[in-house]
């Protein structure tokens, strides 16, 4: 390594540009994210305008100018050949000197693709172009050295699928065995040896009697609402056969639920207030509360008292805004946060205390009630299902004191699933990071230094722009701004526009703008300001 010669990664790539005389959607390239490759394009119609496309051949190098840093290049595949891509993901010829494989792993090893973030140009969308990834140095031994050490890489790589291989079996078989675990808890297989030591206990009939009783009591006190009659449950619809001292009644017949609040999206802002919106993003598909700090909706509107939640409250989504999320439980947690109630969400009391909440929470996260729900779901993109589906869902009954019983059991069982997890996460971590110290070893490292040497920066004199902020043009339309006030510079552009409080729906819509439309473009030699087309 020591004698290897370092030279500029732009001695040896040259940018193809080879015109597609005949442009055909069939014959289109994408490369992924994450270093998963290049493939096929799925089909899509072209959009009206002069979008040049390029012929690419196998064994070129190329990437996503915005996405380069997100791991979107790779080596055009043979059965790729001959395909298409525009100038946004270029291809190039790689020197007789390289191999297309050594420039591949230059960017892999210990993720050096992801600094380059530092170097992406542009407003509405950052790029990063060709001229500045030829500026890298590249070690670059004899070609007969190159094929020594990617054959030692591709060894390692073989072994290290092997690794990956088996712990995403075991991540498989982790998701198996949690199913497995509460299927035999609503079945109850979990606690047969409870039961022959617990023998004398209440007939579930008389139980169902008692609840439906304390119902009406408390729909005549009205304190819940009076839902619909639930029809008794047919041979047909029992999905599996249960102890003889359990029966079977509707999710209806023991809780209630209850729709939030369409909380209105102006008083949506971005500073802290004493209230969060609870959304279907706080679940884990699996249950389970998910904090996202940096997703929170904070609310500076007045708010009707009882849609508040409380810690402690348990909440569906009722809709699917990800796989596998609808009916996904979820407690409130007492976090000190003030939570509001949306109308995406439905909130499950239980109607008495013959029911243990988190045995219907261990329900809710069974296979058999999520395909219940998923199966009878509405909706073409986003799928939602309704109060009456949820309450009319079948439910295993048994006595309380039998629900405590199978909630400790599962809780145990569970836990141990969460130690065997982190052990298979630390276990995927460390495979990783074995492969990028074997990549590390065999090429080396040429301490790019990234903003000093590719994009130095330049003494920026504060204020020195003009600030064309006018609070008599806010909330426009962004090339209607353009046009009442000329160039503009991207940050005052966003304070007058319709998303002041909401940057990234701005960019979302100068990004619109200036790739689809083709309404605005930034302003040649200014960075920052903007003009039409």
């Amino acid at each position: 390594m020591k004698n290897w010669k370092k030279v500029k990664l732009g001695t040896l790539l040259t940018e193809s540009k080879v015109v597609s005389e005949k442009p055909n959607t069939d014959k289109r390239i994408r490369v992924k994210l994450n270093v998963l490759g290049v493939e096929k394009r799925p089909i899509t119609k072209d959009k009206k305008g002069a979008t040049k496309y390029y012929i690419r051949k196998a064994g070129q190098f190329v990437y996503g100018k915005q996405n380069l840093h997100k791991g979107a290049f790779g080596i055009i595949p043979e059965e790729l050949d001959g395909f298409e891509s525009s100038m946004d993901i270029p291809t190039f010829d790689i020197d007789k000197s390289c191999y297309p494989e050594w420039i591949f792993y230059f960017f892999k090893k210990k993720k050096f693709y992801l600094k380059l973030e530092s170097i992406a140009k542009g407003v509405g969308s950052r790029r990063i172009h060709p001229k500045q990834i030829f500026e890298l140095d590249i070690f670059l031994p004899s070609k007969e050295e190159q094929r020594k050490i990617l054959d030692e890489i591709e060894k390692a790589e073989i072994k290290n699928q092997e690794l990956v291989n088996e712990i995403n079996s075991q991540e498989k078989n982790i998701v198996k065995l949690r199913q497995s675990i509460l299927q035999d808890a609503v079945q109850g297989k979990l606690t047969e040896e409870w039961r022959e030591q617990n023998p004398k206990m209440e007939p579930m009939s008389e139980l169902i009697k008692k609840i439906k009783s304390e119902t009406e009591q408390l729909i005549k006190g009205k304190k819940i609402k009076k839902e619909k009659s639930l029809p008794p449950i047919t041979k047909e619809e029992i999905p599996f056969e249960i102890p003889e001292s359990w029966e079977w009644c509707r999710l209806g017949d023991i809780c209630s639920l209850k729709h939030g609040y369409a909380f209105k999206s102006q008083y949506y802002v971005k500073h802290k207030t004493n209230y969060v919106l609870m959304t279907p993003g706080n679940f884990y598909e699996s249950g389970g509360f998910r904090d996202r700090p940096e997703k929170r909706k904070y609310y500076e509107g007045s708010v009707d008292p009882q849609f508040i939640l409380k810690p402690g409250d348990l909440i569906i989504p009722m809709t699917e805004q990800a796989v596998g999320l609808l009916g996904s439980p979820a407690f409130i947690p007492d976090d000190g946060i003030v939570y509001l109630h949306n109308q995406r969400l439905g909130k499950i009391s239980m109607v008495n205390y013959s029911v243990n909440e988190h045995f219907i929470y261990h329900f809710f996260n069974c296979r058999f009630f999520r395909q219940e729900l998923t199966d009878s779901s509405t909706g073409m993109k986003v799928k939602h299902t309704s109060s009456d589906k949820v309450l009319g869902v079948p439910f295993p009954l048994c006595s309380v004191s039998e629900q405590n019983a199978i909630v400790k059991k599962v809780n145990q069982l569970l836990a141990n699933c969460d130690v065997l997890e982190r052990e298979i996460i630390a276990n995927k971590i460390n495979a990783n990071k074995l492969m990028q110290s074997v990549l590390s070893e065999l090429l080396g490292d040429e301490n790019n230094i990234l903003l000093n040497k590719i994009a130095p920066k330049k003494d920026v004199k504060k204020f020195s722009r003009e600030i064309k902020y006018n609070s008599k043009t806010v909330l426009m339309d962004l090339v209607k701004l353009i046009k009442e006030h000329g160039k503009l510079h991207a940050e005052d552009l966003w304070k007058m526009s319709k998303y002041p409080n909401d940057i990234d729906a701005f960019y979302a819509e100068l990004k619109k703008q200036i790739e689809e439309k083709k309404s605005i473009k930034e302003v040649v030699d200014e960075k920052g300001y903007l003009e039409l087309v």
